[in-house]
């Protein structure tokens, strides 16, 4: 109860914003940083660190039981464990379900890199759910610090290198497996005389979608979080105004229950969805010609 008395009594903007923990004496301008120095720990650099962490603590044991091979009875999936079990169906699911409709007979090449964006999203959405920002704030109190938690990918700066990294990755894996074929999706298969209009959209458009990744998923697990210490926030003032609008305080607390059930939908939803546009993506490089020749390859043979 101290932690939600911590977090009703705080502006709520202050729970979805980084903190720094260790800065340095750097100038730096102010769109890089609010106090001029230069941050070399900060809460989100800590949760980054910690989902990392636990996608190796929760994910490797959990490969090293999964068993291979198709025939496999009741008992062996008992022996891998619940957890076990349930990495499996998750990843079986994103790469049958997800993946090879778009990426084809390619789909086995790509899908480990597809995974790891996935499970670290999904973990770093989760994580910030717990409520570290509070209980640390709470024990280091005495020492000034405000606490060690939050969530790394309602950062700006997380989700634009989550989506810088895919960009990368999409578009570096296109240049090298078909130059010749990216450099063609620039003129969108128009005739020679749009070249001139064509090339700068699809290089604009090249631009947007990393832009798109990163703005979707920061301002997802942001407003969630904002409305949640909004409420928590009511239980301040309503006890702070008069004890007799105590009881009242239940029904900001029951709807920042809601909206935090609603939160750990939104972090599997939101991890699905970038995941699955990087995919797209990269889909759309790789693959938009070989399934052109397959469409057209047995008509042009019957004729």
């Amino acid at each position: 109860m101290m932690g939600l008395l911590l977090l009703a009594s705080a502006n709520p903007v202050d729970h979805v914003t980084d903190k720094k923990i260790l800065s340095g004496g750097h100038d730096l301008p102010w769109f890089l940083s609010t106090d001029g120095t230069f941050w070399w720990l900060s809460n989100v650099s800590v949760m980054l660190v910690l989902g990392a962490a636990a996608a190796c603590l929760l994910l490797i044991p959990a490969a090293g039981r999964i068993r291979t091979g198709s025939q496999r009875t009741l008992d062996d999936f008992r022996a891998q464990g619940t957890l076990a079990n349930l990495v499996e169906a998750v990843c079986m699911y994103l790469r049958d379900q997800v993946f090879r409709p778009v990426l084809k007979d390619q789909t086995d090449t790509y899908t480990p890199f597809l995974w790891t964006i996935f499970w670290f999203i999904l973990l770093c959405n989760l994580m910030g759910l717990v409520p570290l920002l509070d209980l640390t704030a709470l024990l280091l109190k005495w020492s000034g610090w405000e606490g060690i938690g939050g969530t790394a990918t309602q950062s700006i700066w997380v989700t634009g290198a989550l989506a810088l990294v895919a960009a990368l990755f999409y578009m570096g894996t296109a240049l090298l497996k078909d130059p010749i074929g990216f450099l063609k999706h620039l003129t969108g298969g128009a005739p020679v005389f749009m070249w001139p209009l064509m090339i700068p959209v699809e290089i604009l458009g090249y631009l947007i979608k990393p832009f798109a990744l990163a703005i979707r998923l920061f301002a997802n697990m942001t407003g969630g979080h904002l409305v949640l210490a909004v409420l928590l926030s009511f239980v301040g003032a309503l006890i702070e105004k008069s004890a007799f609008l105590v009881p009242l305080t239940v029904l900001p607390l029951l709807g920042a229950m809601a909206i935090n059930l609603l939160e750990i939908l939104v972090g599997f939803v939101q991890a699905y969805i970038f995941t699955f546009l990087t995919c797209l993506f990269l889909g759309q490089l790789i693959v938009h010609e070989h399934a052109h020749e397959e469409e057209h390859g047995p008509a042009a043979t019957a004729h």
